[in-house]
């Protein structure tokens, strides 16, 4: 039986590109990841930290894909007692802190005086959940492939923007901003389907 030290090590030269040049192993490896129990320990994680406008969902969301294309581009460098989850937790302050800077600078109402309905939170939802499992397969494996609208508010999420940030830049309303999201990650998706029949 592996220890937790060895299932990390293995999950970290998993992800990396420079120690696994399979594309499609490494986007198994993040998966893999997020069940394992990561994408709940960063979940708990955001819970508690958030005090921002931005929904959890959004803060992970970015986190993950902030993450993995850091990870992808070489930028992640493995520390010796260091989980990998406490790595993209790190991201997942920073993402809070950008949010935090822009509620400050829009002079927004703080997020405990936002009442929040179920609906604000997917991920206590099952058919969010099998959803965002296939979004984030999907983006992991074609964000280059999507059309410029789509391709650029997924890139500006990935950036730390938030929904009326990118509106604003690029002269869209928040609705148009999350349906690219959306069909930006949902393009993604249908593509991966593709892939794997």
């Amino acid at each position: 039986m592996r220890s937790h030290l060895d299932t990390e090590e293995l999950l970290i030269r998993r992800l990396l590109p420079a120690s696994n040049p399979c594309e499609r192993d490494r986007a198994y490896a993040w998966e893999d990841w997020q069940e394992d129990g990561g994408a709940t320990a960063l979940r708990r994680f955001i819970r508690m930290q958030n005090n921002t406008l931005e929904s959890d969902e959004d803060i992970f969301q970015e986190a993950v894909a902030t993450a993995y294309l850091e990870v992808e581009r070489g930028r992640y460098q493995p520390q010796l007692g260091v989980p990998f989850t406490a790595y993209v937790k790190g991201i997942a302050r920073n993402k809070i802190r950008e949010a935090r800077r822009r509620t400050q600078r829009w002079g927004l109402v703080p997020l405990e005086a936002v009442e929040f309905s179920l609906a604000d939170a997917p991920f206590k939802q099952p058919e969010a959940a099998i959803e965002r499992r296939q979004e984030r397969a999907s983006f992991y494996r074609g964000l280059s492939t999507l059309s410029d609208g789509r391709k650029q508010v997924l890139e500006r999420v990935v950036r730390g923007e938030g929904t009326a940030e990118i509106a604003a830049a690029m002269h869209i309303s928040e609705e148009l901003v999350r349906q690219h999201k959306s069909r930006g990650l949902r393009v993604l998706r249908e593509m991966a389907i593709q892939l794997e029949a």
